[in-house]
């Protein structure tokens, strides 16, 4: 068991770390939404979309439907901050 509860552990810091990481991207979507107000900007930019996609999909390999899943959502949460 206690192989287990370490492994159990490491995942617990790396899911802070996600969630860490979260927060901070969201605050930048933010950001951006006041500079496209500013600066009248559209709030969807399907370029900037598959950009982020096509980097994902570089640094995913196994798990790169599921990622790439997980990041369709996360745009589309960014997208409703910047609203």
């Amino acid at each position: 068991m206690g192989k287990l509860k370490s492994y159990r552990k490491k995942i617990d810091i790396i899911d802070k770390k996600i969630v860490k990481l979260l927060m901070s991207r969201f605050e930048l979507a933010r950001q951006i939404s006041i500079y496209k107000k500013w600066n009248k900007l559209e709030i969807i930019d399907k370029k900037r979309e598959r950009q982020v996609i096509n980097n994902i999909k570089k640094f995913s390999n196994k798990h790169k439907k599921f990622v790439i899943g997980i990041f369709k959502n996360i745009i589309t949460y960014s997208k409703k901050l910047q609203k």
